[in-house]
């Protein structure tokens, strides 16, 4: 258990210094740029093959929230398991195909492209 937390704040650490858009005062050409939305999307997919997990917690406190306390177990927790599938196989997606640009581009299949994070706003 802590060398897989110590190696998930590595690969979040390393993530982080991938998106940098220059590094020390150069700005990144075309093909380093290629290089981090593809180190990005591969980090995406293995944050959501380890975390898919808790979209049963986002989907219970998602369904309390915008339906009532009486829907956390009947719809949050079903709707969680499907949610779980849904974004670990897409992480493992990303993961294996973190070389090639998806509809041109190395952007997130599923929205939020973290669990953590909250859906944009349409």
């Amino acid at each position: 258990m802590r060398f897989l937390y110590i190696a998930l704040t590595a690969l979040f650490v390393f993530s982080g210094v991938c998106q940098a858009e220059t590094v020390a005062g150069h700005k990144l050409s075309e093909s380093e740029e290629i290089v981090q939305d593809m180190s990005s999307k591969l980090s995406r997919g293995v944050f959501n093959v380890l975390t898919g997990w808790g979209e049963i917690p986002r989907q219970m406190i998602k369904s309390g929230r915008d339906k009532g306390w009486w829907a956390v177990l009947p719809i949050g927790i079903p709707a969680g398991a499907i949610m779980t599938f849904v974004r670990t196989a897409t992480g493992a997606f990303e993961t294996l195909t973190f070389i090639v640009p998806i509809d041109d581009s190395y952007g997130p299949i599923i929205d939020p492209a973290f669990v953590w994070q909250k859906a944009k706003e349409k």
